[in-house]
């Protein structure tokens, strides 16, 4: 019996991606509970990064074969390694949205959620998306482009691993803050969620606020950390000057400057679209 490719070990395929993103975060924080039980969601980050390393370094190989054996242009292949991370961290992002959904039900209580993601919350802790105050365009920019900046560094340092630790760490903050949210706001007054109705109700009428600048930040963050993957693998393969060095100096500028241009792009809905949608949306 063959298995379908999207079950099969070595697949890279965007529905195996995925799949496999959602049990290895999943099995993550279930491994992370057995050793580190309060820090079990911040644990399975770290593990999803290891695991994932070698489907990453695959993801890349492939990229360098497509490129250097000139099976498909430059900035396809590029595309193509960007829309395959873009697979994984919404792998993870969704792992944590319904992991947060899952200890609710099985608590009926917020307690457990608070303390099992503490990690993720954060400055959120029982708070409404409503009351939210979305900051200045420069404010955002400037905090993003920290972010950014350390999205490359751990990149270029750390490679594939740096790449996906960053990454997943966003998708799993992002995951859990919006999943908490929705609970918070359809909290009774017995500190217990009312219905596994609303929660996913409000859940879906945050996403349509937040996920356009949330895809456009994710966007700029993968670029970025490919930027310095390439930048680093960059310097151990390549002669500084040589024809190849300049090819792949050239391709890592121009993946940087759409970085860039993605997360302005995300600082300028964040600023001003996302506080007008809530306010369509929620009146």
């Amino acid at each position: 019996m063959t298995l379908p490719d999207c079950l099969t070990p070595n697949s890279l395929s965007p529905l195996a991606l995925f799949l496999r993103s959602l049990a290895l975060s999943a099995l993550g924080i279930g491994c992370g509970s057995l050793l580190f039980p309060s820090e079990a969601s911040l644990v399975g980050v770290g593990l999803f990064a290891f695991s994932q390393g070698k489907t990453v370094e695959a993801l890349l190989d492939r990229n360098r074969d497509e490129i250097w054996g000139e099976v498909i242009s430059p900035a396809r292949a590029n595309l193509k390694l960007a829309m395959s991370l873009m697979v994984i961290f919404l792998g993870v992002f969704a792992t944590y949205l319904f992991a947060v959904q899952i200890v609710a039900g099985h608590y009926n209580d917020l307690a457990p959620v608070e303390r099992l993601f503490d990690k993720q919350i954060g400055d959120f802790g029982a708070g409404r998306f409503e009351d939210i105050v979305f900051a200045e365009f420069t404010l955002i920019l400037k905090h993003n482009a920290g972010v950014l900046f350390a999205c490359f560094s751990f990149a270029l340092i750390y490679r594939h691993a740096g790449m996906l630790l960053v990454l997943a760490w966003n998708a799993s903050v992002w995951g859990a803050v919006f999943s908490y949210l929705s609970l918070v706001a359809t909290e009774n007054d017995s500190g217990m969620a009312s219905s596994a109705v609303y929660p996913a109700v409000y859940a879906s009428k945050t996403l349509v606020c937040i996920l356009p600048h949330l895809v456009s930040e994710a966007v700029a963050y993968v670029l970025v950390a490919m930027a310095g993957v390439f930048t680093s693998l960059g310097l151990a393969r390549h002669k500084i000057g040589s024809d190849s060095f300049m090819q792949v100096t050239r391709a890592i500028l121009n993946i940087f400057l759409y970085a860039i241009a993605w997360l302005c792009l995300a600082a300028a809905i964040e600023a001003y679209g996302a506080p007008w949608l809530r306010q369509l949306i929620f009146g």
